[in-house]
């Protein structure tokens, strides 16, 4: 178990300064939260998308405040152009029907408060993750409960027309039997070339691969339509690599990190290793959630949910292979969620079950995260995005 090591907020300053000087720039910090209460979500004091500042020199970051008043926002994505933000609303209703919406918002390029454009239906049951396709023209959700995928045009006001592609994902699970056998999908996520969109499973152990054209807004299953997992994993959230060869798994079956190879030509996956991502003596049960790469590409980062940790694994260079450099533990529980800067000095750890913010320092010569003893209440933190201020 790895504590976090402490160090004076000069040091701390000094250490940014030097690592931020390069890429020093104010930041629009979007959180995305869960508004409903009970055991699932949380105290259910949020109201919606709230906003903060944060300066990537001195690592200040602002308290808070409302962006938008909105349902169950716990997955946002930004526009590539900035203007717009779009986020998914999970709704389970009195008589426990799960649905879903995507809801669009304008950016104020002033203060960053947003504007509602509307609400499309996600075409499935509890939308808990979501994102834009490279050139802006489609936004992408995952539904969970029911398993699905769905593709949204984004039409020039930024606002979402009724969906254009869906694939319901079905089949037997992959791999060993135990676990959940439903499907769920978790993450959706653009290839870098723009080509494909991949959907990770819990339920059914795979990750599914669907050609993407952004221009009509459609989704075609892939030859292979999927990479059935040997490992018991449950693939939550998938990050690509910058060098766009290799990929990263957070496994919520955990505790662990699966690297993939991807041959981006071809737009298939290969499962290579799973890196544990909490201590060799931790014998609790540890799911993990988030997984982020380090804008260097040097590390990837997975949280930890029952460990209350973030992992920090090294990548090496010429492999792709990971190494676990320390699971660190920044106090408070629940880290559904996390980020890191685009600067790469800083992770902010969104603690659902304890309703706060905890600002870390990431030492990216020794692989550490470090203490700031900075803390900053928000109730149910479950998404983090950035938007930098020209």
């Amino acid at each position: 178990m790895d504590r976090l090591p402490a160090l004076s907020r000069r040091t701390l300053l000094l250490l940014a300064a030097g690592h931020a000087s390069a890429a020093a720039k104010d930041y629009l910090v979007y959180w995305g939260t869960y508004t409903a209460g009970g055991p699932r979500y949380g105290t259910g004091e949020s109201k919606g998308i709230y906003l903060s500042r944060f300066n990537a020199v001195t690592g200040n970051l602002t308290q808070p405040e409302l962006a938008a008043e909105t349902a169950n926002p716990s997955y946002l994505a930004i526009h590539p152009n900035r203007r717009f933000l779009y986020s998914v609303n999970e709704h389970i209703d009195p008589d426990g029907k799960v649905t879903g919406e995507v809801s669009a918002f304008s950016i104020d390029p002033r203060t960053g408060k947003l504007t509602g454009l509307g609400r499309v239906s996600s075409r499935g049951g509890m939308p808990c993750h979501i994102c834009t396709d490279r050139t802006g023209k489609v936004v992408a959700v995952a539904n969970w409960a029911t398993g699905s995928a769905a593709v949204f045009p984004v039409r020039n006001d930024g606002s979402l027309g009724e969906a254009t592609g869906f694939f319901q994902h079905t089949g037997e699970r992959s791999g060993p039997a135990a676990g959940p056998t439903v499907p769920h999908c978790h993450a959706v996520v653009v290839s870098p070339d723009n080509r494909f969109l991949i959907t990770t499973d819990t339920g059914l152990n795979k990750i599914f691969v669907h050609r993407l054209d952004a221009s009509r807004g459609s989704l075609t299953p892939h030859d292979p339509p999927f990479l059935g997992l040997n490992n018991p994993a449950n693939p939550r959230h998938l990050v690509f690599h910058p060098n766009g060869k290799w990929a990263y798994v957070a496994n919520e079956a955990g505790p662990g990190c699966t690297m993939l190879r991807y041959q981006a030509q071809a737009g298939v996956f290969e499962e290579v290793a799973v890196t544990r991502t909490v201590p060799a003596d931790f014998t609790g049960r540890a799911t993990p959630a988030e997984a982020v790469l380090h804008p260097s590409g040097k590390f990837v980062f997975v949280s930890n949910r029952g460990h209350d940790s973030i992992a920090v694994l090294r990548v090496d260079e010429n492999t792709g292979a990971t190494t676990l450099a320390g699971a660190f533990q920044p106090g408070g529980s629940g880290p559904r969620s996390f980020n890191v800067d685009p600067t790469g000095g800083w992770l902010f750890a969104l603690m659902q079950r304890s309703n706060q913010i905890v600002t870390l320092r990431f030492e990216a010569s020794a692989g550490k995260l470090i203490s700031t003893g900075e803390t900053t209440a928000l109730a149910t933190p479950v998404c983090a995005k950035f938007l930098p201020l020209e």
